[in-house]
């Protein structure tokens, strides 16, 4: 048998060890993370992570929420890293708390009766958390510029992938002891038996029945489209005075392509309209400022390659709601139905 080279073997040992090597939970954190949560965790379209935020979290709350995010909101659900990956981003994220002592939970049901856990919740969280778990009051994370109920909004209880990553068990012990530096109250400031604890853990499991799935999250798209029944000018013009009897502020005119490809190779038949109501936009950006990603609003028209003009434009009522702010949801809606009246208006 003839022998094989020393120096391939020597390679073939070192891609080897490549292969095996641990993942590096800082890398992936500032890959996969930081754009959201800060280089250091103290958070900004995200949640903040360092300190004290996750002093009470279990490492297995933290790897169920990177793998299944919060549908339905800003946090995606991370499914295609491996589970030794998760895992080197919650050690390093971890890594952060002052108290390094590990914790965990009993991962077996809570015994309680949900029904009377239900008038519990409705006394003693709504408040906080939504008649139905989905998170009420003003805040974000991210500004102290504004008076507001929280510096950061509860957690909506009732979202499939909060209820997937936390056991019973740690619900329980973060009403009975409470989350100091929060608004969270603990079980004597509530006064509440250890069978009323139960009972409302009983009831916040119940939300998992009237969760909406990740198909029916998955159907209501960031992007409207329309059809113009008229040529590219004349929708643009259209558009256009349609913002001006709108009493909005229109910016230059902005082709899709700009700053993408060479000025003679720009497609002139993409042209996004951008506006605002700067009223609207001061409101919107003192509610929850990470809005500030999608605006000024913007229509964008297209015509295609078979001559068909549509026009594009962000479904802010969808996007809203990946912020969890309920104040937040209703200036976008006022938003919404505007760009659908200044569509409707130009497409007449």
């Amino acid at each position: 048998m003839p022998r094989v080279p020393v120096h391939l073997l020597l390679l073939f040992l070192v891609l080897l060890q490549t292969v095996h090597a641990a993942p590096n939970g800082q890398q992936l954190y500032q890959q996969h993370c930081s754009v959201c949560h800060n280089d250091n965790g103290m958070g900004g379209i995200g949640l903040p992570l360092s300190g004290t935020k996750v002093e009470y979290f279990p490492r297995s709350y933290l790897f169920k929420t990177i793998r299944h995010g919060r549908p339905g909101r800003v946090m995606p659900a991370f499914e295609a890293l491996s589970d030794a990956q998760v895992s080197a981003i919650v050690d390093h994220v971890l890594g952060w708390r002052a108290n390094p002592q590990e914790i965990s939970f009993d991962p077996q049901p809570v015994s309680g009766d949900a029904a009377r856990g239900k008038a519990l919740f409705a006394r003693h969280c709504a408040d906080c958390h939504g008649a139905e778990g989905g998170s009420e009051g003003l805040g974000t994370g991210v500004t102290l510029s504004r008076k507001r109920k929280f510096d950061v909004i509860p957690p909506a209880l009732n979202n499939p992938g909060f209820l997937a990553s936390a056991s019973d068990a740690w619900v329980r012990h973060t009403i009975v002891q409470g989350r100091p530096g929060t608004s969270m109250p603990s079980q004597q400031d509530l006064a509440i038996s250890d069978q009323q604890v139960d009972d409302i853990v009983a009831h916040i499991r119940g939300f998992a029945d009237a969760a909406p799935q990740q198909s029916e999250l998955a159907d209501n798209s960031p992007t409207l489209v329309f059809d113009s029944p008229y040529d590219f000018i004349t929708t643009v013009n259209n558009l256009k005075q349609s913002l001006q009897g709108l009493n909005f502020r229109y910016f230059p005119d902005r082709y899709l392509e700009m700053g993408l490809a060479a000025d003679d190779l720009i497609n002139r038949k993409q042209l996004s309209l951008r506006f605002c109501n700067f009223q609207e936009l001061y409101q919107v950006i003192n509610i929850d400022p990470r809005l500030g990603v999608v605006l000024p609003c913007r229509v964008t028209v297209v015509e295609t390659a078979d001559g068909t003009v549509k026009i594009y434009a962000m479904n802010m009522q969808m996007v809203s709601k990946l912020y969890n702010n309920t104040q937040l949801e209703q200036s976008a809606q006022q938003m919404h139905e505007a760009i659908l009246e200044l569509i409707e208006e130009a497409t007449l």
